[in-house]
């Protein structure tokens, strides 16, 4: 099987060509009184938790999964009955050095198993019975006072809901190829788009100014990238590159308080072991080379970061030697801030819901509400439901 690992360096050159698109979410912007950043990194899909951090030692869990699931051999024990995926290498590493957070049974009640209205009710941090429009992190920006550039990015190809607010700007592009200037006709269009001339029109004047904020924005961002080179080598896969150019813009000092970056190719109907184990594998590099320049660069304490799927998978394997859509899964939080170790208790696989899936024990809320809390000293209950107890996040006091 040829891994991630067995790629080098000249695989990047093929990643070249690949063209973005920038836009600002709204015209005026909040500002922050904390330089301290969250990254969110989005597991798109509805990544297998119980194959991501495995009771391998479970005989209800080689039962229900006679041919996907994980033996012993090549594990990463975090606990007396927990293990990570093989392939997690770094991550068990951060695991033994307490720079990593397991949340174990991640999810919400009465789940929904679609994509998009699931990834909805993450993002808005809304219940599952109700439409939310505004995301949970866009309500947290909103509640601060006005300045200039966006407090949130979006590394994608569409906005993040997390994102939406009444008043916040946010910042979505799809790569960080469309960073590079372009010559000719089209370089002095784009000038001239960055220098507005307002009519007196309002909608052509926000037209105007928001394709001004974009290509400005897309000046910082490409001077981020050039001036501030990263302190780890990052392997040339998607979320690796993602979170390299996010480092990059924390080491600028840029305005953004938030970051989202997206792994797709979870949703593993069918043929999952090898499918899996490869995105497990881009996730463990990533995470653990972005932690490792942020440390080089003396930036590990203002970050936070957290993973997180719209759903887990069904306990047991289907016939397609895959899983389908389930409920429950697991989260990770790392940065210098991120408390340690397995928080919440292991699966239980002998007490499933109607469909046969987990039953989740920490409501996805309650982390947003911690975060809140803890990471950037605000109201918890900006996310969601007052009634709904953050759970600790950070082990208190930033190393």
């Amino acid at each position: 099987m040829r891994t991630r690992r067995s790629f080098n360096a000249a695989t990047l050159a093929a990643m070249a060509g690949t063209k973005g698109f920038l836009e600002t979410a709204a015209i005026s912007a909040a500002a922050l009184e904390t330089d301290r950043v969250l990254v969110l990194v989005q597991l798109s899909g509805g990544n297998d938790g119980l194959n991501t951090v495995i009771l391998h030692l479970d005989p209800i869990y080689h039962k229900a999964r006679p041919g996907i699931g994980i033996r012993g051999r090549g594990v990463h024990p975090i606990s007396e009955t927990l293990a990570l995926h093989p392939e997690m290498t770094e991550m068990a590493a951060m695991v033994k050095d307490g720079a990593l957070g397991v949340f174990t049974n991640v999810g919400y009640p009465k789940p929904n198993r679609s994509h998009f209205r699931s990834m909805d009710i993450w993002e808005t941090a809304s219940d599952s019975d109700r439409i939310e429009k505004s995301g949970w992190l866009g309500r947290y920006l909103d509640s601060h006072q006005e300045s200039t550039g966006p407090l949130a990015v979006r590394i994608g190809n569409n906005p993040a809901l997390s994102f939406a607010g009444k008043s916040v700007k946010a910042a979505t592009f799809a790569s960080p190829e469309m960073l590079a200037s372009r010559p000719g006709i089209e370089g002095a269009a784009i000038a001239s788009m960055s220098r507005p001339q307002l009519t007196g029109n309002a909608a052509l004047d926000s037209v105007q100014k928001t394709a001004s904020d974009a290509i400005n924005l897309s000046r910082e961002l490409r001077r981020a990238t050039t001036d501030n080179a990263p302190k780890a080598e990052y392997p040339p896969f998607s979320l690796c590159q993602s979170l390299r150019l996010v480092a990059q813009m924390i080491s600028a000092g840029l305005s953004p308080r938030a970051y989202l970056v997206t792994l797709g190719g979870f949703d593993t109907h069918a043929a999952q072991a090898n499918k899996h184990a490869y995105l497990l594998q881009e996730l463990s590099q990533a995470i653990w080379h972005f932690h490792a320049d942020l440390k080089a660069g003396g930036l590990l304490d203002r970050v936070l970061g957290l993973t997180f799927s719209e759903f887990g998978r069904r306990v047991a394997e289907n016939k397609n030697a895959g899983t389908d859509h389930g409920a429950a899964s697991v989260a990770f939080t790392f940065g210098g801030a991120a408390k340690p170790g397995v928080h919440g208790s292991d699966p239980d696989l002998a007490n499933l819901d109607d469909q046969g899936d987990l039953v989740f024990k920490t409501d996805f809320r309650s982390i947003y509400a911690g975060i809140l809390s803890d990471w950037f000293g605000a109201d918890p209950s900006i996310a969601s439901d007052p009634g709904i107890r953050p759970v600790t996040v950070t082990r208190g006091k930033p190393r």
